[in-house]
């Protein structure tokens, strides 16, 4: 089977990765030049967590920039995020052929109504994951898998065609060494996802904490099941019927274990990258859903609006002057650094570099021209680094 993955970021790679292992013939589309050169030339490396084993898999990947010469595909798999599904399925049409199925994976709820522009109903599938992906460096991937399975995957028509080809992408995956099945009752699973990310994906953008730090705070949980009830109301009014104390005891708990130490993405789009967020394909899409329903729905409302209003307003917003004297402490912990080098690229005033040794451990420069940012920080991927003012 031939497929293409548009919009191969960290999970993007990683979920080409293990369709590749699985006998496909995969294709990573890719916007950065220094990615697709990486990929081309060292493979895809996915790393897994210590609780997976701390498996390694190097994995040979086609990638390209340019999509004019690829040709019609079998499927995409669709994996930009919500706000660029429509122009991605626009640069995708040179993929398209009159069989060519689309299947979206992505975070969030509505992508699949933007996917009904470019395909008929019939030729769209749709899931979600339970997984988590970072990239540390150009085609390095650290990953994690949690939960019984690590891929739902439905269709909007549930004919016999639609539950093959499901079941026969599904077992790629398998083969390629996740779990994944293929269901009919795929909006429940669709949605009790939705629910982690309306708890946490832009609370934690907003409250500055990654979601295990954030879920030690009483009053963030409190925040947090606000949100989950008012989505489980929308969901019953929509005829899906999930259960808040299922979320609780296994949904919760599992998910934070496997990704409490990062910042969501929603989280790293204000922080670091100051980028669209999908706040309207999940915490957005709870307000959207509820005014169609009837059902109130004060504080996703609340929390979409502020969501809206800092990402209408990145440039505008507060930076600390370099002209204020202020010392601070910079504590890097060697024994957690792998040497991705983000607090590098992100540090505004060049403070932090990597060593020339074989680990390339980050050191401090300069700590005097430190302005207490916290873009190191906040962006290090295994919180091995802490800023405190003298």
């Amino acid at each position: 089977m031939k497929i293409a993955v548009i919009g191969a970021g960290s999970m993007g790679c990683m979920l080409g990765g293990y369709l590749k292992e699985g006998g496909a013939d995969v294709i990573l589309t890719v916007r950065r030049k220094e990615l697709m050169d990486a990929l081309n030339e060292k493979g895809l490396t996915v790393k897994m967590y210590e609780e997976d084993n701390n498996s390694v898999l190097n994995i040979p990947v086609t990638a390209v920039t340019d999509l004019s010469d690829v040709g019609v595909m079998d499927a995409l798999l669709l994996m930009v995020k919500g706000p660029d599904t429509k122009a991605a399925m626009e640069g995708a049409k040179p993929l398209i052929g009159e069989n060519t199925k689309v299947i979206t994976l992505q975070n969030g709820i509505g992508n699949t109504d933007i996917i009904k522009e470019f395909v008929p109903e019939d030729r769209i599938y749709y899931g979600c994951l339970n997984m988590s992906a970072t990239m540390d460096s150009p085609g390095v991937i650290s990953g994690g898998l949690f939960g019984e399975n690590n891929i739902f995957m439905g269709s909007i028509t549930r004919d016999e065609e639609q539950r093959k080809f499901g079941e026969e992408v599904c077992s790629i995956f398998k083969k390629g060494g996740i779990t994944a099945c293929y269901t009919d009752d795929i909006d429940t699973e669709v949605w009790y996802k939705l629910l982690m990310n309306v708890a946490v994906n832009a609370s934690c953008g907003l409250v500055r904490l990654r979601g295990g730090e954030a879920g030690e705070d009483q009053q963030f949980m409190l925040l947090a099941m606000d949100m989950v009830k008012e989505a489980i109301a929308v969901a019953g009014a929509m005829g899906i019927k999930l259960d808040l104390g299922y979320f609780m005891a296994n949904i919760l708990p599992t998910a934070r274990k496997s990704s409490g130490k990062h910042y969501p993405s929603m989280a790293h789009d204000m922080m670091i990258t100051k980028s669209q967020t999908e706040i309207d394909f999940i915490n957005g899409a709870i307000e959207r859903l509820g005014a169609e329903k009837g059902i109130p729905t004060p504080v996703n409302t609340t929390i979409s609006r502020l969501v809206r209003v800092i990402q209408n307003n990145y440039k505008r917003q507060y930076v600390q002057k370099t002209g204020q004297k202020a010392s601070f402490n910079i504590e890097i912990k060697e024994k957690y650094c792998k040497g991705c080098g983000y607090c590098v690229k992100y540090c505004p005033k060049d403070v932090i570099e990597l060593d020339d040794g074989r680990d390339r451990i980050a050191k401090v420069k300069d700590s005097g021209i430190c302005v207490g940012c916290l873009n190191c920080a906040t962006i290090c991927p295994e919180g091995a680094i802490t800023i405190t003012k003298e």
